[in-house]
């Protein structure tokens, strides 16, 4: 029988057998059907992920193998269940033969499913081919039925089928793209197209199957050789769909792990996005270079890895770097190359971390400072660093800045004191004592405030500034300069004879030659300034001894330098110290003898020509445990220095106002005058005034018993704000006089202006011109005019023979103190002598 044979007008249709469907057998095989399509769209996937076209064919092959038997295998399950009613077998050559166009329509299926991109005009191609394949394959398996019946088709509806597989294999094609778009979920829409790509197979089969009519016969058609009955056809279609069910579930298993995989490598993926992503944003922002550095074992020098950084401190870009790292190394300072080479190969070595300063030279020629800092990691082709790299060349600066500030000094450049004790104190360490030794000078600058009144700060700094300078051209080598306060510098010479004599000689040569530089005229905003220094010295060569000590033996020998009127050398002498020593025990015994009671007050009477007392002057006296009764000359100075004169001052004019009040009810002492010395620091306290009006109103007595001793130095050091306070005083009937009259050099100018009571006589001019110095004694007899002409009461100072008595006498002057009456003693004798002399 032909493999096609169609119906014509003449044919009875009427007799044609009338065959149906066993409904299981077509449910099955519309199963068969979906499982194929759904075996193709899982290999699709595999095709899509395939790593190289080796693995992308097999997966097509297989695909299509599959696809193909699948549909060969729904084609012959529909046709079992067809119920005619004649015996139907199977050729099977034609049966196996009818495989291959379903195999082909399957491999053109994976073909447009497997697409990247699917175009309408692949699909259409596509769908065309696979409806031909198909309607072949159903065709041939027709033409292999044997049964006692002819097999025709009709025309209209074989054209029908052909053209029906067509579409239903185009739409089939083409709805998956468009359910794509509509539904995410991929299971979902594999099984939503797997169920459509089974319906249109499915569909193609069984429009053919309309076509065909079967009409009785007396031959058997198809026969001649060997066949298959409808029990072999089955258990081979039943074989063919295990085999497929096997390979759709191989297809999916190896399509979850590819999905597993293509998730794990596209979150995978991501995450090293991510993190290069941040990695890069990290290294954008570290203020640095951030690298990783490769030294071969074959000593080449690359950079894997370098962030965009590099082409800021080393001029080249990244992919410059990887190729070759020569640039980077040529940048380096050729003073810091071999440094920063040898910190390489140690930390390779070692395998140790890292860390390196070294300059670098920019292409215009500028410096930078940089800090490598990177850990090392070995490997099978040598070591590798991971690090950064910074600029640091602000922090140099600042640190220099620092180092200046901290150890120079800011306006004359020299060594600042701390400098200059580190300095001392490493001589002090590495002094070798064995033949030499070494000194330190303080050189103060004499009269500096001077020049800073007159001519202002700015030319006081200039001419510490040349003066600097000068001392750096005259400082020896070796030695070192320093300023140490502000108008005080310092020298350290070393190289001096070990021989003290021999070092003093030098020492003062050298000094001399210093003085003479520096007392040569400078130029100071358009003028010329001469200036002296003083200087003082101390030699040593006792290696024991400590930056400080020495520095402040230098400084008492300056001290005594300056007491000595300036402009000249004095060395260290331990006599010095021994003053220093003994001078600080006093003032610090001073602070508390007045809280210890160790002071009082004694009195000296004053006596008038007729033997009379008038008054007496209260003297502070200093009665210590250990030292005894301390010189007034050796502790009121101090005391004035220091400022413990200031309570000690109200004391002593509390004790004088409460005596004063107590001999108010003694009618033999109420009309003494009680004297009292006056400091200058006391007397120019702003609550002096008002500390004596607080006093007088404590302590009741006659306020015209109290008299307020002041020195003419006091008084002439501000006269105006002197006669202003003394006004108010002498407002609360308080009189004033003048201490120690005749030794300054403006007295009697000045003397109508201030309104003193009494004129008290200096025992020096007493002393000498009682003892045949006539010129001295004019100045008493002038003293003398002059007070009496003023009005001013006057008392004699230091009276102590019969002859300066009558001498005075006869000038004119007839109330006097002094040994020849009575010594200064304490409250009860001279109240004692004071009635001896009135009884």
């Amino acid at each position: 029988m032909p493999l096609l044979e169609f119906t014509s007008d003449t044919t009875d249709l009427s007799v044609a057998y009338q065959g149906h469907h066993a409904m299981a057998l077509v449910l099955l095989s519309l199963l068969i059907a979906i499982l194929a399509a759904y075996t193709s769209f899982s290999h699709s996937h595999l095709m899509q992920s395939s790593a190289n076209s080796a693995s992308r064919r097999l997966w097509h092959s297989s695909g299509a193998v599959a696809m193909g038997l699948g549909v060969w295998a729904m084609h012959f399950t529909g046709m079992m269940s067809l119920q005619l009613p004649v015996e139907v077998n199977y050729q099977p050559g034609l049966t196996l033969l009818s495989v291959l166009p379903a195999i082909a329509a399957a491999y053109v299926t994976l073909q447009v499913v497997a697409a990247t991109k699917q175009r309408a005009a692949h699909i259409m191609a596509g769908g065309v081919l696979m409806g031909a394949g198909i309607g072949t394959m159903h065709y041939t398996g027709m033409a292999a039925m044997v049964m006692q019946a002819e097999r025709l088709y009709q025309p209209l509806m074989f054209a029908v089928s052909i053209l029906l597989a067509v579409v239903l294999a185009t739409l089939a094609l083409g709805v998956r793209p468009w359910l794509a778009n509509l539904i995410r979920n991929k299971a979902i829409l594999e099984l939503l197209s797997s169920v459509v790509m089974g319906l249109a197979i499915a569909g193609m089969h069984y429009v053919a199957m309309h076509a065909t009519v079967y009409l009785p016969a007396t031959d058997i058609s198809g026969g001649g050789g060997i066949t298959m009955s409808k029990q072999t056809l089955g258990t081979l279609a039943v074989v063919v769909a295990v085999a497929i069910l096997l390979l759709a579930t191989v297809a999916v298993m190896m399509r979850q792990r590819i999905t597993s995989a293509e998730l794990s490598s596209d979150v995978a993926h991501a995450q090293a996005s991510m993190v290069a992503a941040r990695l890069q944003r990290i290294a954008s922002r570290v203020p640095g270079l951030v690298y990783e550095f490769h030294l071969s074992h074959d000593g080449v020098f690359t950079f894997p890895y370098a962030s965009e950084a590099i082409h800021d401190l080393y001029g080249i870009s990244p992919e410059q770097a990887k190729r070759d790292a020569t640039p980077v190394l040529n940048a380096i300072h050729p003073e810091d190359r071999d440094a920063m080479m040898q910190s390489v190969y140690s930390s390779a070595q070692q395998l140790s971390p890292w860390r390196h300063e070294y300059r670098v030279v920019s292409t215009d020629g500028s410096v930078r400072w940089l800090f490598g800092n990177a850990i090392p990691e070995r490997d099978a082709t040598g070591v590798s660093w991971s690090g950064f790299i910074t600029d640091i060349s602000a922090r140099k600066a600042t640190d220099e800045q620092i180092h200046q500030l901290a150890f120079f000094d800011s306006l004359t450049g020299l060594y600042n004191r701390r400098k200059i004790r580190q300095s001392l104190q490493e001589l002090c360490n590495e002094f070798n004592a064995a033949d030499q030794s070494a000194a330190i000078l303080l050189i103060d600058v004499d009269n500096f405030k001077r020049l800073n009144d007159t001519q202002g700060h700015k030319a006081g700094d200039e001419l510490l500034k040349q003066l600097a300078a000068r001392l750096q051209q005259i400082a020896p080598p070796g030695s070192a300069c320093g300023r140490f306060s502000s108008d005080e510098f310092v020298l350290l010479l070393t190289g001096l004879p070990l021989s003290p004599a021999a070092a003093r000689r030098q020492l003062e040569q050298f000094v001399l030659a210093m003085q003479h530089a520096l007392q040569q005229p400078f130029a100071i905003s358009s003028h010329f300034y001469n200036s002296s220094v003083s200087v003082g010295c101390c030699v040593f060569n006792d290696v024991t001894a400590t930056a400080d000590e020495l520095l402040k033996q230098a400084d008492i020998a300056l001290s005594h330098a300056k007491a000595a009127g300036g402009n000249c050398l004095r060395l260290f002498e331990p006599a010095m110290y021994q003053q220093i020593q003994q001078r600080f025990a006093v003032e610090q015994a001073l602070g508390s003898a007045l809280e210890l009671q160790q002071l009082s007050l004694y009195y000296q009477p004053q006596v008038t020509d007729t033997g009379a007392v008038v008054g007496v002057e209260a003297l502070l006296r200093w009665q210590h445990p250990l030292w005894g009764f301390v010189s007034p000359a050796d502790f009121i100075p101090l005391a004035e220095e220091t400022g413990l004169i200031d309570d000690i001052g109200y004391w002593a004019l509390q004790q004088a106002c409460h005596q004063l009040q107590q001999w108010q009810a003694v009618p033999q002492l109420a009309e003494l005058t009680m004297s009292v010395n006056i400091s200058a620091r006391q007397f120019y306290l702003p609550e002096f005034v008002s500390t004596v009006q607080q006093l007088l109103q404590q302590y009741r007595f006659n306020t015209g018993c109290l008299m307020l001793e002041l020195t003419e130095s006091l008084v002439l050091a501000d006269l105006d704000d002197a006669v202003a306070r003394m006004q108010q005083i002498k407002q609360l009937g308080i009189k004033f006089s003048m201490d120690d009259f005749g030794t300054g050099y403006s007295s009697l100018s000045y003397l109508s202006r201030l309104p003193f009571d009494e004129v008290k006589i200096d025992q020096y001019f007493v002393r000498s011109g009682s003892s045949g110095q006539p010129k001295d004694w004019v100045i008493v007899d002038a003293i003398i005019g002059i007070a009496n002409t003023f009005g001013m009461k006057l008392v004699a100072e230091g009276v102590e023979t019969q002859a300066q008595l009558n001498l005075l006498r006869n000038s004119g002057c007839y109330c006097y103190q002094g040994y020849l009456f009575a010594r200064p003693q304490p409250l009860a004798a001279t109240e004692s002598w004071i009635r001896q002399q009135l009884s």
